[in-house]
C-alpha cells in the first residue's frame, strides 16, 4: 500500500507499481487548474486495481473529484469515432512530454526528471530510460529532458475480478488528460500525445471526447470525514481547481488477497484451486449442426474472431472441423496454441478400455496432436459400437436400438485422467451433468474437473448448478444460450419457445440497441458462464462477439431471470423414449 498525501499541491515522487518499467504521473496540477479524466498510471501495464480517498480537510470552494464510466466512454467513441478507436485499439498511444532539471511547482506537469524517476544524475537516468523498448528521448539545450513513451495500450478489455465476469472494453488511457493538461512553458498539449504508429490524433475528435466526458461526470463534494473507493479498472476520475486548504488522503491497491476463508465442494472436500473460472474470452462457437463445418470453423477463426470450439464426436463433422482449423493455422491467421479446442466421450465408449480410444479418434478426425478439453458428453453408459462398424455411434446400436449398460462412471473418469497424464488432453470435465453426478465424481477424482457443459438459457437459468459447480471450482459453459430456435426443426420445440420475440427481451434490446443474441449472450456472460454459440454467417459472428461494450443492469438481468419455467429443450429423459423407446431420466 502506497499512501499519498493531496495538499495544495499534489505530491511530486515516484509511484512504486508493479510494472516493468519505471513510470511518473502527470496529474500535479495546483490548486487553481483541473486534473482532466484518467486512469491513475494508466501508463503503465499493471495500473492499481483499487483508489481509497479519505478527506481530511474539504476546500472552501471546488476540489470536487468528478468520475466516469469508463465503458461508457468506451461505447461513445465506438460509435461516434470507430475508425479512430480502431487505430487506439492496434497501436496504441504514445505520450511525449518535457521534463526540467528542478522541481516547478508552477507547473501542472512541472516534476523534474530527477524526481519523476528517483535517479540522482544523467547517467543512471539514461540506464533507465534505455532498458525501456520503444522509448525516446533526447536532451535540451537548456538541460531539460523530452521523454516519447513506447506504444501503450490506450483500450483495455476488464476481463474478471474475484472470479466475477467482468467482460468489458474500457476507454483506459491518459489521452484526454495529456490533450487537456500537459501544457506549461515547456509543453504544448497539442503535441502530447499520437497513436502508438506516431500518426497525429484529431484534435477535435479529442475535444469532442473531453465534452462527452464532461457533460456525463458525476461530481462528489468533500465532506470531512467521507471515505470513497474507487475501482481504477472501469471509472475515471478528476479533480476540479478548488480555494483554500484541502487535505484528501489517497491510498492505491492492487487486486485483493484471496480470503483465507476455507471454501469446500459439494463433498467437503477443501478447494483451493479456481483458476478454471477465468478465461480470457467467454465466447465460444459451437460446432453442432453445422452445414459447411470447415469452412464455417475457417471463417470463424478469421472473420469472427473466435478462439474456442465445442466439439464432439457425435456431431459427425470432426474431420471437417480439423480441416478448417489447420486450414486457418497453414494461412497464419491463428497459432495451435492460441486456440481452445473442446471435444466429448461418446456414451457407448464409458467402458474404461475404450475411453483412450474414443480420445484418439477424435485427434485423428480433428488433425491434432491433443486437444484442450475432454468431456463425458452424458452420464449415460451404452453399449459399446466398434468404430469400424458405426462412426458416430449416436444413440442407437447396429441393431438400431438404445442400449443402457451397467457400469461406474468413477472408472470412467480414471480413464479420463489417464489422458491429462499421457498429454493427451489438458483438461477433463464434465456435460449434462447434475448436481449429484459431480458429487459422484468429486469424491473420486485425483484430476479435478474444470468445466461442466449444460443447456443454460432464459427459460432454464440453472442457478442452483451454476452456484454448485462454481463454488467447486468448475466453470460452466452453456449450450443452446439461446434457447429453442435450434429444436424446432427437430420438432424438440415450437415457434412459441423463440426468445428472439419475447418482449422483455426485445424492450432490452431497444434500451441498449442491440440484438435479442446479444442481449442473451451478455446475460449469460454476467452470470459467469461461457456462452456457446454459431452462425454460418461472418457477419453474425462478428456480431455475437459484439458483446463486450455493454452491460446489462441488476433490473435488466432480474427481468431476464423472470423468464425461468425450468424448460430444458435436450432432455434424454423426453427425446430418448419417443425416438429409441428407451426410457433415460438424468434430471430428476
Amino acid at each position: 500500500m502506497i499512501i499519498i498525501k493531496y495538499f495544495c499541491t499534489a505530491p511530486r515522487r515516484l509511484i512504486p507499481v508493479q510494472a516493468n518499467v519505471e513510470v511518473f504521473t502527470a496529474n500535479e496540477a495546483p490548486p487553481d487548474q483541473l486534473i482532466p479524466f484518467h486512469h491513475e498510471l494508466a501508463q503503465v501495464k499493471d495500473p492499481p486495481t483499487y483508489l481509497f480517498f479519505y478527506c481530511d480537510l474539504p476546500s472552501e470552494n471546488g476540489g470536487e473529484t468528478a468520475l466516469i464510466d469508463s465503458t461508457m466512454v468506451y461505447r461513445y467513441v465506438a460509435d461516434c469515432y470507430p475508425l479512430f478507436l480502431q487505430k487506439l485499439k492496434a497501436y496504441g498511444a504514445r505520450y511525449k512530454r518535457t521534463l526540467p532539471a528542478e522541481d516547478d511547482k508552477d507547473s501542472p506537469i512541472g516534476r523534474s526528471f530527477y524526481n519523476a524517476y528517483q535517479v540522482d544524475n544523467k547517467i543512471d537516468l539514461e540506464m533507465k530510460l534505455d532498458r525501456i523498448a520503444g522509448l525516446e528521448y533526447e536532451w535540451l539545450p537548456d538541460g531539460s529532458l523530452t521523454v516519447i513513451t513506447e506504444a501503450i495500450p490506450a483500450v483495455r478489455l476488464i476481463e474478471q475480478q474475484h472470479n466475477h465476469a467482468i467482460y468489458q472494453w474500457t476507454f483506459h488511457n491518459s489521452v484526454i488528460a495529456a490533450f487537456l493538461g500537459w501544457q506549461d512553458s515547456r509543453n504544448d498539449r497539442m503535441n502530447a500525445v499520437c497513436f502508438g504508429n506516431n500518426d497525429p490524433m484529431d484534435p477535435t475528435v479529442l475535444n469532442d471526447i473531453a465534452k462527452f466526458m464532461d457533460e456525463n461526470k458525476v461530481s462528489y463534494q468533500w465532506k470531512r470525514g467521507d471515505v470513497f473507493a474507487l475501482n481504477n479498472r472501469l471509472v475515471m476520475h478528476s479533480r476540479k481547481s478548488f480555494i483554500g486548504p484541502r487535505r484528501v488522503f489517497a491510498a492505491m491497491f492492487g487486486d485483493a488477497i484471496p480470503s483465507n476463508q476455507v471454501k469446500r465442494d459439494g463433498v467437503g472436500q477443501i478447494v483451493e484451486d479456481f483458476s478454471a473460472l477465468t478465461v480470457s474470452d467467454p465466447t465460444t462457437f459451437g460446432m453442432w449442426r453445422l452445414t459447411d463445418p470447415e469452412e464455417t470453423v475457417y471463417i470463424a477463426i478469421r472473420d469472427g474472431g473466435y478462439r474456442r470450439f465445442d466439439s464432439a464426436c457425435d456431431y459427425g463433422n470432426e474431420e471437417a472441423t480439423g480441416r478448417g482449423i489447420a486450414r486457418a493455422i497453414a494461412e497464419g491467421i491463428v497459432k495451435r496454441e492460441e486456440l481452445y479446442i473442446t471435444t466429448k466421450l461418446w456414451n457407448t465408449y464409458h467402458d474404461p478400455k475404450h475411453v483412450p480410444l474414443a480420445l484418439d479418434r477424435c485427434l485423428k478426425d480433428l488433425g491434432l496432436e491433443y486437444v484442450d478439453e475432454f468431456l463425458i458428453h452424458f452420464p449415460i453408459s451404452m453399449e459399446f459400437v466398434p468404430f469400424e462398424d458405426k462412426y458416430p455411434p449416436e444413440w442407437s446400436n447396429l441393431d438400431g436400438k438404445m442400449v443402457l449398460v451397467k457400469n461406474d462412471i468413477n472408472e470412467t473418469w480414471k480413464a479420463m485422467e489417464e489422458l491429462v497424464y499421457n498429454n493427451k488432453t489438458k483438461h477433463i470435465g464434465i456435460s449434462n451433468f447434475n448436481c449429484q453426478h459431480i458429487r459422484q465424481i468429486l469424491s473420486i477424482a485425483r484430476i479435478r474437473p474444470t468445466s461442466l457443459q449444460v443447456e443454460c438459457h432464459p427459460h432454464l437459468s440453472q442457478e442452483k448448478l451454476i452456484r454448485f459447480a462454481r463454488e467447486a471450482g468448475i466453470r460452466v459453459s452453456a449450450f443452446s444460450c439461446l434457447g429453442g430456435a435450434s429444436y424446432i426443426s427437430l420438432d424438440m420445440a415450437t415457434t412459441n419457445d423463440l426468445l428472439f420475440e419475447n418482449e422483455i427481451i426485445l424492450e432490452i434490446c431497444r434500451i441498449h440497441n442491440k440484438t435479442a443474441a446479444q442481449v442473451m449472450l451478455r446475460w449469460a456472460i454476467q452470470r459467469n458462464t461461457l456462452p456457446i454459440n454459431k452462425s454460418s454467417s461472418s457477419t453474425r459472428m462478428r456480431e455475437n462477439r459484439g458483446v463486450f461494450d455493454f452491460y446489462l443492469t441488476k433490473e435488466d438481468m432480474l427481468a431476464i431471470d423472470s423468464l425461468n419455467k425450468n424448460h430444458r429443450y435436450n432432455d434424454p429423459g423426453e427425446f430418448c423414449e419417443g425416438g429409441m423407446g428407451t426410457f433415460c431420466p438424468i434430471y430428476e
